[in-house]
């Protein structure tokens, strides 16, 4: 007993109790995996819930590999039942080196997960067209759109006296032609109808399944009015494909344009409504280094060095996407799941359960939460600009039960 009569919690604890979480889901998983396409729907619910235990465990890059898989069981497509069924040991196995102690780097876990996502996302282009085959969105007007008025920083003046044709702000209604109006046109379909069919039933998993459905129909509602991240890349077309961004996120985002010129190749995928970058070939000044980061934390994103280039993560919209929530004396915060790294338990003298550690930009950050929930995806809502707030808060994110939460800003 400590003092007060408290029972003291043991080391770790937390942890031990989310790790079991995380072996409930995967034996429910490995259960509904075993009764094929028609255990796809149950199969969802337990890859959202073993999703949010990696997560908190700090396998981040195994939480989006299997929230895409749950993904895919949402929307039907069977070819996803092989890949899941070969991860169920590989993930059971990492859950085993956690509660060792045994908490792989993020650029092991991108080794390690990276292949399998690249084979998934080849499995699914089976069961539907990609988008890439969808014609790119460009406006119909006979006038072509004016260029943006933001101004470039001084590296891209010095490298180039005008914008690329390529990089326009749109502000067109959007029709048939926008490759996210036809991705939510043959997936929202399929979506609203398994919700209605859902609806007819009456047992306690309806809930879930249809929070879960309509949860994926808001994610793919997101593509409608995006635009490529090849725009900004236009020398790494091939290999950003299936990669799309709010308008708005692109061009924030467009100093990178003049920065990433140099190097020899680049590379970008989509997972999570999170967008992870690899720069290859690249050594950049720690100046520009400085500026990349101060450029991403405006978008709640990261860069970090790694071995012969850099790794950027950043949203792929500022009005949905992938959060962290956490309790803090009772009350609801968030944070970006762009910038979370892993979860730390700390010893029983903090009084609390564990730190998230936050990469804002170039910088980390550790942030002591009493209690950290399953990641998932919110809609955010920016705070109107009359509003006295502290610094750190930078808007307020709305779950599927209608709870708020404060966006939290690392500082």
């Amino acid at each position: 007993m400590s003092k007060g009569g408290c029972v003291a919690i043991p080391k770790f604890d937390h942890l031990s109790l989310v790790a079991a979480d995380a072996e409930r889901s995967l034996d429910g998983l490995a259960h509904s995996l075993q009764r094929g396409t028609v255990g796809m729907s149950q199969g969802a619910l337990h890859s959202r819930d073993l999703s949010g235990a990696l997560a908190t465990l700090g396998l981040d890059a195994a939480a989006g590999l299997v929230e895409d898989v749950g993904r895919q069981m949402t929307l039907g497509q069977p070819s996803v039942l092989d890949v899941a069924q070969e991860l169920i040991p590989l993930i059971a196995q990492a859950v085993k080196d956690i509660q060792l102690g045994h908490v792989p780097e993020t650029d092991v876990q991108v080794q390690t997960w990276g292949p399998w996502t690249s084979r998934l996302q080849v499995l699914v282009s089976r069961d539907a067209a990609p988008l890439r085959s969808f014609e790119a969105v460009v406006p119909k007007s006979s006038t072509p759109p004016a260029p943006v008025s933001t101004p470039l920083p001084a590296q891209a003046v010095a490298s180039t006296t005008e914008l690329p044709a390529s990089h326009v702000s749109f502000e067109h209604v959007v029709g048939e032609s926008d490759p996210g109006f036809r991705a939510l046109r043959m997936h929202g379909l399929n979506l609203i109808q398994n919700v209605r069919i859902v609806n007819q039933r009456d047992d306690e998993c309806t809930v879930r399944q249809m929070d879960a459905l309509l949860s994926e129909l808001q994610d793919w509602s997101l593509r409608v009015g995006q635009q490529p991240l090849s725009r900004l890349f236009p020398q790494a077309t091939s290999a950003v494909d299936d990669v799309w961004l709010d308008t708005h996120v692109l061009d924030q985002l467009e100093p990178l344009r003049a920065w990433s010129s140099a190097a020899s190749r680049i590379q970008a995928q989509s997972r999570s409504l999170s967008i992870y970058v690899e720069w290859h070939g690249l050594s950049l000044p720690d100046e520009t280094y400085q500026q990349i980061g101060r450029t991403l934390r405006g978008v709640f994103g990261q860069i970090k060095r790694v071995e012969n280039g850099y790794r950027l993560v950043f949203p792929c919209s500022l009005t949905r996407m992938r959060v962290v929530p956490f309790m803090l004396k009772e009350q609801r915060y968030a944070v970006c799941g762009a910038q979370f790294i892993q979860f730390q338990p700390d010893t029983e003298e903090t009084g609390a359960s564990g730190s998230l550690i936050l990469r804002s930009g170039v910088d980390s950050k550790s942030l002591q939460v009493d209690r950290v929930l399953p990641a998932e995806n919110m809609n955010l809502f920016e705070l109107p600009s009359g509003i006295e707030r502290p610094q750190w808060l930078s808007a307020v994110a709305l779950d599927g039960a209608g709870e708020t939460y404060f966006c939290v800003t690392p500082q």
